[in-house]
């Protein structure tokens, strides 16, 4: 959390044992240790210390290129980037059964830190309140850890006691028992976790609308899968309506302008829920400068074209580039590019009245050139001049013919370039204006829980039973409200106008619907390849919009593989770990 990392404890159930201590960000005064042992636990300072590793840990997952990558990679909204890695994800082509390897396993070391935090805790000297705030705090993180394990990988393994000698075997528990652990955990946790953030947790860590939150969102996975009980979908729809009922109680709300929602500064204002924190502390803060990889935010890069290879007479070579790289437009990844049949074609194919395209992606680059730059067309005046352009949409030969600097369309209709997996629009929702050098990784926190999330959540409920379709519509119009909003209109359009153009009728909700106004609201933001599983949605939307992905993927692949050496090839006594069947 922003302040209040100290020292973490770990353990590694499979194959050793490891008590570890990392960088975190500092509460108390710290004496470094290469190694510490269970009895850690067993102090005020290491129970707190367990919960703030944990937290730090989190930064090894959310915010990562790889792990990011899985969150979005093979689904209808996202295709490979030129530079794209983890390239088996997107395709599903002899997908890598080790990709997963990073979640699995961080999460079972960290639910094993938990543990321990849970079962030391009530034999600490801590005052009462401390104490049912730290134990509910690790039962919100174990619910965490294996919600998003259980809705990766199906069955997984059950770890509830704390480990302190090693084991060469291990199992696989039904996706049942692991719902129904998640539901006592999150139901401790909202018994003691505080209404708004509290010290020491700063930021935004887990609170009782966090924990709501989660809530909601597995009763509605739960009720679409499997392990479905009577009421799923109704305990989501009554969750998610508390929330926003009692709203204030939280300190939540909506933005009025959707370009609010992810403006560098508001990351613990209002609209979120539940953050990944980052900062610049490289001490503690796990910040390096310049870096590429390991505990760090790099989301700002991931969604980046190759904006400074663009040349004046693109797409012929020769002549100055009309680009050089810098902090305003960021350091160009080039992982992960728009799949431009779905999202122009159908998502954020109404931007007359929906504001949130505009908002959402940089489409106009600034000539930021030492000195002018001549292309064919005409000079570009530094700091001035648009040197490249790509609209959502087609333009007129005439525009084209006429336009000094470079464009680019989705199909590249009368003249223009079509995007390409190299330069298309780059997703702007995490862009951190304030680094000091262009190849920093970005200080800002992830949020990945936010309000706006709840009326989505609720509307799903409420269309699969558990409300009524008027009320998914008005959920989703609350959402679709505020996507009206611009600062200023043309001539002959209001907030008014827009707002009543974006209301949908009940009979407008259908799955399709809900999921493209995902698509609208969240596009990038590390939910889509769980949504679309949820959904039972991800092989078919995947063959109607994705050519990348369509001519591999199987019913098979709505899990992921069970990492082969960290987990199947460590289990060495008893019965086999098995494989997700097709893998």
């Amino acid at each position: 959390m922003k302040k209040h990392y100290i020292q973490k404890a770990a353990c590694l159930f499979i194959a050793v044992v490891l008590f570890a201590v990392s960088g975190c960000q500092k509460l108390l005064e710290e004496n470094p240790r290469s190694s510490i042992a269970p009895t850690f636990f067993e102090t005020p300072a290491g129970i707190l210390g367990g919960i703030a590793g944990v937290y730090s840990d989190l930064r090894n997952l959310w915010g990562t290129e790889g792990f990011g990558a899985t969150c979005v990679a093979g689904t209808d909204e996202h295709k490979m980037g030129g530079s794209a890695s983890g390239q088996t994800f997107y395709t599903y082509n002899g997908l890598d059964l080790n990709g997963m390897s990073g979640l699995w396993s961080i999460a079972y070391q960290d639910i094993n830190t938990l543990n321990g935090v849970i079962e030391k805790a009530p034999a600490v000297s801590l005052d009462d309140n401390t104490r049912k705030v730290y134990v509910a705090q690790a039962k919100f993180l174990r619910a965490f850890y294996y919600f998003h394990l259980a809705e990766t990988f199906g069955d997984v393994p059950l770890h509830m006691t704390f480990l302190t000698t090693a084991s060469t075997a291990d199992s696989r528990q039904p996706i049942a028992d692991v719902y129904d652990s998640v539901i006592v955990d999150l139901n401790a946790a909202i018994a003691g976790l505080p209404a708004t953030p509290t010290a020491p947790f700063g930021g935004k860590a887990a609170t009782i609308a966090a924990a709501k939150f989660l809530l909601a969102k597995v009763y509605l996975t739960r009720g679409w899968s499997t392990a479905a009980q009577s009421g799923d979908f109704t305990q989501a729809y009554t969750i998610a309506n508390d929330l926003i009922t009692n709203k204030a109680t939280y300190g939540l709300d909506l933005w009025q302008d959707y370009a609010d929602v992810n403006k560098d500064g508001n990351d613990y204002g209002k609209e979120a829920i539940f953050c990944i924190d980052h900062n610049n502390d490289a001490k503690f803060g796990d910040w390096v400068s310049q870096a590429s990889g390991g505990k760090i935010n790099i989301m700002a890069s991931l969604y980046r074209p190759n904006y400074p290879t663009m040349n004046a007479n693109f797409p012929a070579s020769g002549g100055s580039t009309v680009m050089v790289r810098d902090v305003a437009n960021g350091r160009p990844f080039i992982r992960t590019t728009p799949n431009t049949g779905y999202i122009y074609g159908q998502a954020f194919a109404e931007r007359v009245n929906d504001a949130r395209y505009d908002k959402s992606f940089q489409t106009v680059w600034i000539c930021n050139t030492a000195a002018n730059v001549t292309t064919p067309r005409g000079t570009l005046v530094v700091g001035k001049d648009t040197a490249i352009w790509m609209p959502p949409y087609e333009v007129s030969a005439s525009r084209v013919a006429n336009f000094k600097g470079i464009i680019l369309t989705p199909t590249g209709a009368n003249g223009a370039n079509k995007y390409t997996n190299v330069f298309f629009p780059a997703l702007s929702k995490f862009n951190d204006p304030s680094r000091a050098n262009m190849n920093d990784p970005s200080d800002r926190p992830l949020v990945i829980m936010r309000f706006a999330e709840v009326y989505l959540i609720a509307a799903e409920a409420a269309f699969k039973g558990g409300g009524t379709l008027q009320n998914a519509a008005d959920m989703i119009n609350v959402v679709r409200t505020r996507a009206a909003y611009r600062a200023s209109y043309p001539t002959g359009q209001t907030l008014a106008s827009s707002v009543a153009a974006m209301q949908i009728t009940s009979g407008q909700v259908t799955l399709d619907f809900i999921l493209d106004e995902r698509s609208r609201e969240l596009y990038g933001e590390l939910v889509r390849w769980w949504d679309l599983v949820r959904t039972q949605s991800l092989v078919q939307r995947v063959t109607l919009w994705n050519t990348e992905a369509s001519p591999y993927i199987k019913d098979y692949h709505v899990l992921r593989p069970i990492p082969q050496t960290s987990e199947i090839d460590l289990v060495t006594s008893g019965p086999k770990f098995p494989q997700n069947t097709g893998y």
